[in-house]
């Protein structure tokens, strides 16, 4: 069994009875991941399916639910969290839009609810990965952070003061579009997107144009870093463009702590070390943030749902 553990979290109380259970529903771009969680933080049943386009996706994740609950037909379930990449309107239940599954205006509330018989709340996949890191994660006790995944983009969420900070319209900050460098185009349109040098498939897609040998990813970049002159090249300049990227973000928001998700993140000290060290050279009027890796890694997302359905996130909201 799997535990995220809230007994980790000392900085916020709040009575949870560990027999009742919660699903957690993370809808990614490729993969829904569904968990079955109790009040301790203990996985007790996972479910995993491909994430089918468009609005049929809502009915993968239906299933996958039924599926968890049906393991567990006499245990109390106080709700379900379920959170999904793109816009999304808390308050009306709908996920408004997401580029990557193709869907628009798309009701989840009231038909999972139908389906689940169970209370059930939505919320961005990004705003739940930075509230399961500031709960649970590598940002526990700190009240100020920014959480900034890292993969085909990159994006971010911020706690300040201990609360979730969202657009007007429940947005999440889209830093991957911070303009860092010139004569580099992004797919969004414009001219030197921060994602378009520092995300994991920009990485990838570089080393792949400068030496001519294709990598799968950004993890082949960074496992030449000892041996090859062109993924060290390629890296640093992400670095770079990242420091550009949160600097920014620090003159705004003045975190304490960085905490970068993602898969970039599995690069462990060789991103975290070089990026705070270019992090500081970028933030001489504020005082510099720290910066480290997740700790939850890619369960981020259904960790915050877990947290979602059972509170709804009202210390941070």
């Amino acid at each position: 069994m799997t535990t995220f553990g809230p007994a980790l979290d000392t900085c916020h109380s709040g009575a949870v009875n560990d027999d009742d259970l919660a699903l957690a529903v993370d809808v990614g771009g490729t993969t829904i991941k569904a968990e079955l969680v109790d009040g301790a933080g203990t996985v007790l049943a996972s479910e995993h399916l491909p994430t089918p386009m468009g609005h049929s996706a809502r009915d993968a994740i239906a299933a996958v639910g039924r599926t968890l609950l049906a393991q567990r037909p006499d245990a109390p379930v106080v709700g379900a969290g379920v959170v999904v990449p793109g816009l999304v309107d808390r308050a009306a239940g709908i996920a408004t839009y997401s580029a990557n599954i193709g869907w628009r205006d798309l009701e989840l509330v009231e038909s999972l609810g139908a389906a689940w018989r169970l209370p059930v709340r939505i919320a961005n996949d990004v705003a739940s990965g930075g509230v399961a890191e500031h709960r649970v994660g590598a940002g526990v006790c700190t009240e100020d952070l920014v959480f900034v995944p890292i993969g085909t983009g990159i994006a971010a969420s911020i706690v300040s003061g201990g609360r979730l900070v969202t657009g007007h319209r429940g947005e999440t900050a889209e830093i991957g579009h911070l303009a860092v460098r010139t004569g580099v185009p992004c797919t969004c349109g414009q001219d030197g997107c921060l994602e378009a040098v520092a995300s994991a498939a920009a990485i990838a897609r570089r080393y792949t144009e400068l030496s001519g040998d294709h990598v799968a990813g950004a993890d082949d970049v960074a496992a030449r870093l000892s041996t090859d002159a062109v993924a060290q090249r390629v890296w640093q300049d992400a670095v770079e463009a990242l420091a550009d990227g949160l600097g920014i973000v620090s003159l705004l928001v003045g975190p304490a702590l960085f905490v970068m998700g993602g898969g970039l993140s599995r690069a462990g000290d060789g991103l975290v070390e070089p990026l705070q060290v270019a992090l500081r050279e970028r933030t001489p009027v504020v005082h510099p943030a720290d910066v480290t890796a997740s700790a939850l890694g890619d369960r981020g997302g259904v960790v915050g749902a877990a947290l979602l359905a059972r509170d709804g996130w009202a210390p941070e909201s």
